[in-house]
């Protein structure tokens, strides 16, 4: 399995020469362009403002995205994007040669003109440029955008990974109000909002009378990488619940995959009133269409919670290791309050969040 290495990236700094010297060429505008941009569900919500600002700027070019299928959810509904290609159950890192290779032959078919690359990848970089696409334009950090035909060195002042990948759409022309104009997007289809208004009529019998408020307890785990160390404790969600159904008579529903059942079931069990758990019974686009219509969603550094502000549900983000600033929700549609402490390393969770403070945040999130 190929990885991201201190010797590969050194090895993609040596090979930048020759693509220096002679593959540099001036911008053109793209008439099928792909995003690439394999995993995982957080960075792809992420990328999808920069897919936003590049439509916007050339809406009659046709935008595919190469996307893992564990990441693919989050993306699957955008009606900017024509086609998804598959790359694999996760991210190319964790793919063998030969279906690396299988992935470039796809993308060689395709003739794509523009590859646009939002990550920091000597890898990326390399499959675009043996897929053939003439314009490859790309994140060049630490030498590993050595195949870009046009590289992309962000300020180094400048942090959070939305704002970086926007960089890629100023780079190919896009204006600087029609990037601040472009925030996450995400597309519930359908068939979710149906199912979900249903649902939460049938089994929570809520007909928008009390708050509703969704928790989301789980995350930090994808096929890159875990960091279970993510997850706000257990008993601080409880005593966060139980505040929100004292003072607001609101309605808790738990939500996250089948893994995370136990963390639902100890909360729900735990909880002065009794709340509706929907854990390993909740699909991401039915995460989309809950943000739309509940009141509020609390969660951990996670895809979920970026789907749900995304869609401008208030979210009460819950951030642990991880900075905000860096990788927080990059919403336009409605408010988001990321909770964070700079506690070091090793990081605990002794001097993170307190349940005062998300209290707080999440009353004045309701109270608006």
């Amino acid at each position: 399995m190929p990885q991201e290495t201190i010797l590969t990236a050194a090895a993609a700094r040596l090979a930048r020469l020759p693509f220096w010297l002679f593959a540099r060429r001036p911008f053109t505008p793209p008439k099928k362009a792909l995003i690439l941009k394999p995993c995982c569900v957080s960075q792809a919500m992420l990328a999808t403002p920069l897919l936003a600002a590049l439509h916007k700027t050339y809406p009659e070019t046709r935008f595919d995205w190469a996307i893992s299928d564990w990441a693919r959810p989050a993306v699957a509904g955008n009606p900017r994007i024509t086609e998804l290609i598959s790359v694999g159950p996760g991210g190319l890192g964790q793919s063998s040669w030969p279906a690396i290779q299988k992935f470039i032959k796809r993308l060689r078919q395709e003739q794509y003109d523009t590859c646009f690359i939002p990550s920091r990848s000597s890898l990326l970089a390399y499959v675009a440029w043996r897929a053939g696409i003439p314009q490859r334009i790309g994140l060049n950090v630490h030498g590993r955008g050595f195949a870009h035909t046009l590289t992309v060195k962000p300020e180094v002042t400048e942090r959070h990974e939305a704002l970086i990948y926007q960089t890629l759409a100023l780079a190919a022309g896009a204006d600087a109000t029609t990037i601040a104009a472009s925030g996450m997007e995400y597309y519930a289809p359908d068939i979710d909002r149906t199912a979900v208004t249903r649902r939460l009529i049938d089994d929570l019998d809520w007909l928008g009378d009390v708050p509703l408020v969704v928790i989301h307890p789980g995350g930090g785990k994808n096929p890159v990488r875990s960091n279970t160390q993510k997850q706000w404790p257990v008993e601080r969600f409880v005593r966060l619940g139980n505040h929100l159904v004292r003072q607001y008579g609101a309605k808790i529903l738990l939500i996250g995959d089948e893994g995370e059942r136990p963390l639902t079931k100890q909360i729900s069990g735990m909880m002065s009133a009794s709340v509706a758990d929907w854990a390993g019974r909740v699909k991401l686009g039915e995460v989309g269409a809950l943000g739309e219509v509940a009141d509020l969603y609390v969660g951990n550094d996670a895809g979920p919670t970026h789907i749900a502000a995304a869609v401008g549900c208030p979210t009460l983000a819950i951030f642990g290791p991880s900075d905000p600033a860096v990788s927080g929700p990059y919403a336009t549609k409605g408010p988001v309050t990321a909770l964070w402490h700079d506690v070091g390393k090793p990081f605990s969770w002794d001097d993170g969040a307190s349940v005062a403070e998300a209290i707080k945040a999440a009353d004045k999130l309701l109270t608006r």
